[in-house]
């Protein structure tokens, strides 16, 4: 009998089909009957696999070829901003997939549509954590042929086809028993004060390693806290990175931290670049060791899903049971409240000069002839002119709250030397108020070098009445009948910081 050549073409091209149509079929998986392939033809179901059931992957779930098409729809660098369910098989692991693992929890793989196929047509499952975006601890969670549902966002990566890293996507589901193990449900993982950290009353405001978790997960990435946050827990290890180099050239130590001592837990908060008790450097290594009980004081952050303090020294070590992490009180600081030379306009309008008497005369910088060429002098001068005069130079308000001292340094200098019963008329006093209406605000400072014909320096200390307050310091020129002329210089007001 003739064969029909296109008939038995035909015949063939379909058995092709059908055979190729059974090894490119979708992994089984309950889901619905109606899903649209491309939106027009109904799919008929996979068959129910044991290792699938119970998953109900959801509906809008897509596969690796349907992910592809989305990425390559994408301008190199953009992402989707729309999570999507990726379903395929574990083509091959990333060879930075274990060391992801290790320092980061998350994995790194490619996927492909047919299990087995070693497919070039393959989407890269790119840093993504575990179920419920915990992070995973075995690098063996994850192998080759696992069939797993991934969810999150998808981008084109320079032509890469992959879902949005650190952590970003996550496993929904997956065959590989490990994987399921890590993601049991945890005992709650409460914080335990010990013994010896009971007396530090403790804030009652101060939150554990899972709440400062919580307040950074709800920062947006970059983001930080408005106020600072006491957190405490125990030190889980050492940053391999940052600790030892940050102690040895700025002081400050960086470290994970977890509630429960000894679990190393997943659930950790990382301690960067904190200082120690006070804002003080440290300076010894062994300052911080695993298991110390800490509290660290700062302003939280999520940086880029990792959940820390501020960095550079912004936080320190509130307090600790490492016994060489002491509590150092912080040295007086000298701080400069004054320093005016009195030589330029700008210097002198820095005071408040009042003319009380005596128009004519007042705290100015006179002009002096050097040779032929007048110029202005190199100090503040009250000329008098042998008639009543009354004259104050007032310092700006110098605030001394929060010291535990202040002196008072400034040169002098009379045309001649200051008799006995004409030194009352030139005085240097100290007020609270500044009030010159109120004589009895005011109190005098022996500082005067009244022989002093040539620029004298001259210090005294502020009294006592007056640490821990604002106050003025004036100088008074008064005259009747005989005057001296009183010339300033440099002065300058300065005062250390109190130390509780």
């Amino acid at each position: 009998m003739k064969t029909n050549k296109h008939f038995s073409t035909f015949i063939f091209t379909a058995a092709l089909l059908i055979f190729t149509a059974c090894e490119m079929a979708i992994p089984p998986f309950i889901g619905p009957t109606d899903r649209p392939d491309n939106g027009e033809t109904p799919v008929v179901p996979p068959v129910e696999a044991p290792d699938t059931i119970g998953w109900n992957v959801p509906a809008e779930a897509i596969t690796v070829s349907e992910a592809r098409d989305i990425c390559a729809a994408l301008e190199s660098g953009a992402t989707t901003g729309t999570k999507y369910y990726v379903m395929g098989y574990v083509k091959k692991i990333h060879n930075k997939h274990a060391d992801g693992v290790s320092n980061y929890g998350n994995a790194q793989f490619y996927m492909e549509e047919v299990k087995d196929a070693n497919s070039s047509d393959d989407f890269m499952a790119f840093q993504v954590y575990g179920p419920n975006s915990k992070k995973l601890s075995d690098p063996n969670a994850v192998a080759v042929g696992d069939f797993v549902v991934i969810y999150g966002e998808l981008t084109n990566y320079n032509g890469t086809y992959e879902t949005t890293g650190k952590g970003a996507a996550y496993i929904w589901k997956s065959t590989n028993p490990l994987l399921n193990e890590q993601v049991k449900p945890e005992e709650p993982e409460v914080l335990v004060i010990p013994e010896e950290a009971k007396a530090w009353n403790i804030p009652a405001e101060a939150i554990d390693v899972i709440k400062a978790r919580e307040i950074c997960a709800a920062l947006a990435a970059g983001d930080s806290t408005d106020k600072p946050y006491y957190v405490m827990g125990y030190v889980k290890k050492l940053h391999p990175t940052y600790h030892e180099s940050g102690i040895t050239q700025y002081g400050n130590a960086t470290f994970y931290m977890e509630n429960i001592n000894g679990k190393n837990s997943q659930n950790d908060f990382l301690a960067f670049q904190v200082y120690g008790p006070n804002g003080t450097k440290i300076n010894d290594l062994n300052s911080v060791a695993v298991g110390d009980f800490v509290v660290v004081y700062g302003k939280l952050t999520n940086f880029n899903g990792t959940y820390e303090t501020v960095g550079k020294a912004a936080a320190y070590v509130w307090k600790s049971t490492n016994p060489l992490m002491v509590e150092t009180k912080p040295e007086p600081v000298e701080v400069e409240l004054l320093n005016q030379d009195l030589t330029t306009e700008p210097s002198l309008k820095a005071f408040n000069i009042v003319d009380v008497l005596g128009e004519a005369q007042t705290w100015k910088i006179p002009v002096v002839t050097t040779g032929k060429k007048p110029t202005k002098a190199k100090y503040t001068q009250m000329d008098g002119k042998n008639a009543e005069n009354e004259d104050w130079l007032i310092t700006p308000e110098l605030d001394l709250t929060g010291m535990s001292e202040a002196t008072l340094t400034f040169e002098s200098q009379f045309t001649t030397a200051v008799p006995k019963e004409f030194q009352k008329q030139y005085t240097v006093l100290v007020s609270s108020t500044g009030d010159i209406a109120k004589a009895e605000d005011w109190t005098e400072l022996p500082v005067i070098p009244y022989d002093s014909t040539a620029f004298t320096a001259a210090t005294v200390s502020l009294p006592a009445e007056m640490i821990g307050k604002k106050c003025y310091i004036a100088w008074k020129y008064t005259c009747q009948e005989t005057s001296h002329e009183w010339r300033l210089r440099n002065v300058v007001v300065k005062a250390m910081t109190k130390v509780d």
